[in-house]
């Protein structure tokens, strides 16, 4: 791929990272929540998760925006896709009528299909920053 095709790839999976981290720290008590419909762990570790998981998001983000730490941004970029691509197909697959939480209260309730399929798309773009020439 070109290099202006790789930089745009990477400030919109880096943008985007910040954007979704910000909107979930807004309000964590509410991303708790959103977390726990999934239905996959205790309330505790929602709420754990809800506080620590969006500073997270930010940061893989920003330092993919900013080329620092990039192969450790972008692992943690890609797993992190990784994980909520398979719960939101485990949600789909349970038949739960979600919202997937993914940008906080920013956007209207997409549910899970639409979430799962834009993780998709982003993993495949993630996939074209692991084969960029370094």
């Amino acid at each position: 791929m070109a290099k202006l095709g790789c930089v745009l790839v990477r400030v919109t999976v880096g943008a985007l990272f910040v954007f979704a981290g910000a909107t979930k720290a807004y309000d964590p008590g509410a991303f708790a929540v959103e977390i726990q419909r999934y239905q996959l762990v205790p309330w505790i570790v929602a709420a754990l998760i809800s506080v620590y998981l969006p500073w997270l998001e930010m940061l893989s983000g920003a330092l993919l925006l900013l080329k620092r730490f990039e192969r450790g941004a972008l692992f943690l970029t890609t797993l992190l896709l990784v994980i909520f691509t398979l719960a939101l197909a485990s949600a789909m697959f349970r038949g739960l009528s979600i919202d997937c939480g993914c940008f906080g209260k920013a956007f209207t309730a997409t549910g899970t299909t639409v979430p799962l399929l834009r993780n998709l798309l982003l993993l495949v773009f993630t996939g074209i920053l692991w084969m960029e020439p370094r």
